[in-house]
């Protein structure tokens, strides 16, 4: 029995400590709160029962003391349960409370720690929390204290003002007027520099630089941290990506949706993975002699190769291999297969111009490929005389997203730009989910096949990718936010 205090980091996936994904991919129970990324959630056994208790100041879902009995409940059944928390358990996350609760029911705990505010936040956004010759302390403080601490309240700001250094505020946006002149009242001067990160290590972070005595009129908004002191006057300014602050949804199968989301999070976007559909396998939907016997073999996605790896010996593969694009290819080569031919273009029309070019009539082709995969290909090279025999391996049904019910709430404050679409399926799965309604998304279309179904299922004019790969969506992207900004 061992319950993980764990960390989720302050920022995106690429945060997170290997640690912390070690024990959340073992994790039989995971109980997770707001502000944690809910791709996260996504590094978890498909066998995990998952436990929302996410809350907001003023707006508390699930009392600190029922969670705490979750946890003890949860602790007494199970050896793998994992506390997800936002940023690190021990700095401002009420862990330690947690951690009580669970030693005095002898339930064994252990922490594992992640990055925080005070330190990532801050420094994503260019505002080092200690300073050679200008912060060489710092001090962390919670803006938001418990009620029956007011006696205390005054003696604390007065140890603050006196600390000198950086002084770090978590939770204190909407007390900002309030700590601004209870800091000035015990000496500290009003023109102090100061800012205040907002989603610090996100792509949506904002930096608001003022003088102390300005605070008040900031406005300040949660999640968001201040810091007090000159280290904020440096003037530094972090290099940003080209598609900094773009919201962007990823609706492709497992593992291409995460792959893609952290390859554009590192271009500066906020990604969110969403493999709304799985593959599932046909049984007894494919013919191993063809697979031997055929002039060429025809292969469409990357799933498409790894299940041909289950269902069949690869040494009987008997005639010369085409691949739709590189994915594809690169899925072959890992199993140690070269494909003969690569479309020109990885689209279903790029792979009937590569069938129609060099398959020859009477020569047998064998599609394997999804159950709805686009027939241009087929009907390519039954223009060219060759004998067609299709093999519809899988199909791609509605998958369980975990933390689904977060993710519009990451949504709901500024909305998402724009939704890249891997498929037709993936239209019609983000339809079922999410409503046929994407009023302010922009729609993208990874190929012409998936554009149509954008406008037959969304009754909305999609971009389409001029080239369907990573790169080519890099591009598209990189186009739409110079256009938005």
């Amino acid at each position: 029995m061992t319950v993980y205090l764990t960390g989720a980091g302050c920022g995106g996936p690429r945060w997170i400590t290997e640690e912390a994904r070690e024990r959340i991919s073992l994790a039989e129970h995971l109980v997770y709160d707001r502000l944690i990324h809910p791709d996260l959630l996504q590094l978890a056994p498909k066998t995990c029962s998952f436990h929302y208790v996410g809350k907001r100041k003023d707006s508390h879902s699930t009392s600190q003391d029922d969670i705490c009995r979750l946890l003890v409940e949860l602790g007494r059944i199970s050896d793998r349960v994992v506390r997800l928390k936002g940023g690190d358990p021990f700095v401002f996350g009420r862990g330690g409370e947690e951690a009580l609760a669970l030693q005095k029911e002898g339930i064994p705990w252990s922490y594992v720690p992640g990055v925080t505010a005070a330190v990532s936040g801050l420094g994503a956004a260019g505002v080092p929390l200690t300073h050679r010759g200008v912060a060489e302390t710092a001090t962390l403080v919670t803006g938001h204290r418990r009620k029956d601490l007011a006696e205390e309240d005054d003696r604390l700001w007065q140890r603050m003002a006196e600390a000198g250094g950086t002084r770090v505020i978590y939770m204190g946006a909407s007390r900002a007027d309030s700590i601004a002149e209870k800091l000035m009242k015990e000496g500290e001067p009003g023109d102090r520099s100061c800012s205040a990160i907002r989603w610090g290590g996100w792509g949506r972070q904002e930096r608001s630089d003022f003088r102390l005595d300005d605070m008040r009129n900031m406005g300040l908004r949660s999640p968001t941290v201040i810091a007090v002191g000159e280290s904020s006057a440096l003037g530094l300014t972090p290099a940003s990506g080209p598609l900094k602050g773009l919201q962007i949804g990823i609706v492709r199968p497992a593992p291409e949706s995460w792959k893609t989301a952290r390859i554009l999070e590192n271009l500066g976007a906020d990604c969110y993975s969403l493999p709304l559909v799985n593959l599932r396998k046909l049984e007894k939907n494919w013919n191993e002699e063809a697979i031997g016997n055929s002039n060429w073999l025809v292969l469409t996605s990357p799933r498409g190769v790894s299940l041909l790896s289950e269902v069949t010996d690869l040494r009987k593969i008997g005639g010369r291999i085409i691949s739709i694009g590189p994915g594809t290819s690169k899925a072959l080569y890992d199993i140690g297969i070269h494909p003969d031919l690569e479309a020109e273009i990885p689209t279903s029309e790029g792979l009937a111009d590569t069938v129609e070019k060099h398959v020859s009539y009477g020569q047998s082709i064998l599609f394997f490929r999804n159950e709805r995969a686009s027939d241009l290909p087929v009907q390519a090279a039954r223009r060219v005389g060759a004998t067609v025999l299709t093999s519809s391996a899988y199909r791609m049904e509605r998958a369980e997203l975990p933390g689904e019910d977060i993710y519009p709430l990451c949504w709901d404050e500024s909305g998402l730009d724009c939704v890249v679409f891997g498929s037709a399926a993936m239209v019609e799965a983000w339809a079922a989910r999410f409503g046929r309604s994407s009023e302010g998304i922009i729609p993208v279309a990874w190929g012409a096949h998936c554009a149509e179904a954008i406008r037959e299922t969304l009754s909305m004019e999609p971009e389409v990718m001029g080239d369907p790969s990573i790169e080519g969506l890099i591009e598209c992207l990189t186009s739409l936010q110079r256009r938005k900004g």
